[in-house]
């Protein structure tokens, strides 16, 4: 009698708390369900928008975007739903008042995070670079593409494929070398050795030759005006003459591969015309077999 009576008692304790919060926790389910949609929705905008545009400074700025707007989808979903219940009413005063107090522990307790956080906003907004640009941090010595920006840390892929992860706040306070900024076309000065006894016009027109067949500065870019190819006469040494050439490429990647491969070139093209390059040669003395003579 006693567990009947008790199961009588339940049931009316839950048609009870089903008549008061039925509606509640239905607005709650959809509240949520709507939040999920509405992310989704927005995520594969922001892909395809990158897939399309193509643009370093729409894809940093969308993917920092699609971070930031999934924590204040839910922040609002979670307000919203704890404005169903009453109870929550009767309580927002004393959670109005404690927040002054509870916002000071948060930020000395987060203190660093904060300071990437707002770091992340200041490269975004500052541009100083974007997602795909290679870098250098030359206080830090480190240097490769820009992978990703969260809003704790900016991701870089160095040349041998590793990742470096540097918090934002630093960043921020780093001089950065920026390969790609205006203009991805870029520069660099490889130098060949030659001896003296070598012919140094030669040498100058083999390596202007083989520049010719490699990228060219863009004539209608900022770098219209400047000599191609360019060889100059750099440094008189004591082994031998120093030859410079500045080797052009569409991007940072394009100018190392034809460094390399003008290396090659010019090896193969001075062992055919008989320019040397001079290196050190090591002669051994054998003093005991002199004695023994």
């Amino acid at each position: 009698m006693s567990k009947l009576f008790g199961i009588i008692v339940l049931g009316d304790v839950v048609k009870d708390f089903l008549d008061k919060y039925l509606f509640n926790i239905l607005a709650v389910l959809l509240i949520f369900i709507v939040a999920f949609i509405l992310n989704k929705i927005i995520d594969r905008i922001i892909d395809k928008t990158i897939r399309l545009r193509r643009k370093k400074n729409i894809t940093t700025l969308l993917m920092f975007v699609k971070r930031i707007k999934k924590i204040i989808i839910y922040s609002l979903s979670i307000l919203v739903c704890l404005a169903q219940f009453d109870v929550f009413s009767s309580f927002s005063m004393t959670l109005l008042s404690g927040l002054g107090i509870g916002s000071v522990v948060l930020g000395l307790a987060a203190q660093e995070s904060l300071k990437n956080f707002f770091g992340s906003f200041a490269i975004v907004l500052g541009n100083p670079f974007e997602v795909g640009d290679f870098i250098e941090c030359i206080d830090k010595g480190v240097s490769g593409t820009v992978e990703d920006i969260t809003m704790r840390h900016t991701i870089i892929r160095t040349i041998n494929n590793r990742r470096v992860i540097i918090p934002n706040c630093e960043m921020n306070t780093y001089t950065i070398e920026n390969f790609n900024y205006g203009e991805n076309e870029n520069v660099k000065l490889v130098n060949f050795s030659i001896s003296y006894d070598s012919n140094i016009e030669l040498a100058i027109k083999i390596i202007k030759d083989e520049l010719k067949k490699m990228y060219h500065p863009n004539p209608k870019g900022r770098n219209k005006d400047v000599e191609f190819p360019k060889v100059r006469v750099t440094e008189l040494g004591n082994s031998g003459i120093v030859l410079t050439a500045w080797v052009w490429g569409s991007n940072n990647a394009e100018v190392f591969e034809n460094m390399y491969q003008l290396n090659y070139i010019i090896k193969n093209r001075f062992d055919k015309d008989g320019i040397e390059i001079p290196y050190p040669h090591l002669k051994i003395v054998d003093n005991k077999s002199k004695k023994s003579k």
